[in-house]
């Protein structure tokens, strides 16, 4: 299985129904939020995947990958380089996903009502 049939067969359904189920709670402050968690969790989590990669700690097999996005760089760092699109992917899917079945624990917040004029 390729990493992105992996993604189509695994991980994607579920952020699809997730992302359905809550789509009328994100709001400018939820998304706000969901969009730090992920420059967070990109931020941080490629140097050291991209690290563990090029140690040989893990690999990706041949052929199962589309490409890598910066392998110009792996040659001269071990942070950048060492990992497929699809591990980038992974991160923002994994990261949403975590902040979408939060939404499960979160009280729900009524709706603002409109307001009404008076009647004459």
């Amino acid at each position: 299985m390729t990493y992105w049939g992996y993604h189509l067969v695994f991980t994607l359904p579920l952020l699809g129904w997730l992302w359905y189920w809550h789509r009328h709670r994100l709001r400018p402050g939820p998304v706000a939020s969901w969009l730090a968690v992920l420059a967070i969790v990109v931020l941080f989590t490629t140097p050291w995947d991209n690290y563990a990669a090029a140690l040989g700690i893990w690999g990706f097999g041949e052929g199962v990958s589309l490409f890598y996005p910066f392998a110009d760089l792996a040659g001269q760092t071990q942070l950048l380089g060492h990992i497929p699109i699809e591990e980038y992917s992974f991160f923002v899917i994994e990261a949403t996903l975590v902040c979408l079945v939060t939404f499960f624990f979160l009280p729900k917040q009524p709706r603002p009502r409109k307001s009404r004029r008076p009647r004459a």
